[in-house]
């Protein structure tokens, strides 16, 4: 690496004191222009990089008048400069004053914007809670008047309809009551026809007994089973005994024998206390004193009369 020359000392001392005496109050004076030093002569060296030279005044000398005008003024601009330093301190400071007041000004208008926004937000939130309330409350009502509403209409169905029903029932009741006096009225009637006809038959068979034989067919249904059996019969009015055959040839020996004398309670109809009987035509009940019955129905309304005339003969009822 190739290294630069030192630069060449110069020939004459320099006074660094008196280069910087104007620095001195005491001292100050007006610069002089320094002489032209003389220049060695070159020499065989690289030329060095060039630098400003610092020119040093000579020293002034001042009187003491002079001196003590320079103190003075010196002390003046030391005072105006303080001064100017306080004004500007307390410029700063004034400045200062105003910002901070400023800024609190603005923070105070900013807390106040934002309390008047939280404010009317709360205010709006309120609004909107209250019209929220009118508006449910609103819907509350309506639905409690439709619900009332419904509730009157249902009631004045309920009303209606049990006028209706009520007014079915009293008629139902009047055609019941009607129909059954004129089913009673019928009964009775076709009673008593039928107590003259036995009676006819009796006076017929007291006068000849030979006029009626007392035997034919019945179809009959014993205490405790549902099927009808069809039975020819034979009555043995000596012995109060009912004999029941299988058919109309074979009546040897009975297969079952019906005893009327002392255990007959009555002869019924059917609505005499025996509705199941209410569709089976010519059809009769015997009860008897054990508290059994049994069903029987004719063939015709002639055989049904002859029968009840050889049942109550047999059991010796009236009928």
């Amino acid at each position: 690496m190739r290294y630069k020359p030192l630069p060449e000392p110069l020939d004459e001392y320099i006074d660094e004191k008196a280069q910087y005496k104007f620095n001195d109050p005491d001292e100050m004076g007006v610069p002089q222009p320094l002489p032209q030093m003389p220049r060695p002569p070159p020499r065989d060296l690289p030329p060095l990089p060039q630098s400003p030279c610092i020119r040093i005044a000579p020293p002034v000398i001042l009187t003491p008048e002079e001196k003590a005008k320079r103190r003075i003024a010196a002390r003046r601009q030391r005072e105006r400069e303080e001064e100017e330093a306080l004004r500007e301190e307390q410029a700063r400071q004034e400045l200062r004053r105003l910002q901070k007041e400023e800024e609190q000004r603005r923070e105070k208008e900013e807390e106040e914007r934002r309390h008047a926004l939280l404010q009317e937000h709360l205010r709006q939130a309120a609004a909107r809670r209250q019209e929220k309330e009118r508006e449910e409350k609103r819907i509350e009502e309506e639905r409690l008047q439709q619900i009332r509403q419904q509730k009157q209409v249902e009631h004045e169905r309920r009303l209606e309809y049990t006028r209706e029903l009520e007014k079915w029932r009293s008629e139902h009741i009047q055609r019941v009551v009607s129909s059954s006096s004129e089913k009673e009225e019928e009964r009775k009637r076709a009673a008593h026809e039928r107590r003259n006809r036995i009676a006819k038959l009796d006076e017929a068979l007291l006068r000849d007994p030979s006029t009626f034989a007392a035997h034919g067919w019945v179809t009959i249904q014993t205490p405790g089973l549902l099927a009808w059996k069809r039975r020819y019969y034979k009555f043995d009015l000596g012995r109060g005994q009912m004999l029941l055959f299988p058919n109309h040839v074979d009546t040897a020996r009975p297969i079952d024998i019906l005893d009327l004398d002392g255990r007959t309670e009555g002869l019924y109809e059917w609505y005499e206390g025996f509705e199941e009987l209410e569709t089976i035509p010519y059809s009769i009940a015997v009860r008897f004193t054990d508290g059994l019955s049994w069903f029987m129905y004719a063939d015709s309304e002639h055989e049904k009369d002859k029968l009840l005339l050889w049942l109550s003969e047999a059991g010796g009822i009236i009928i």
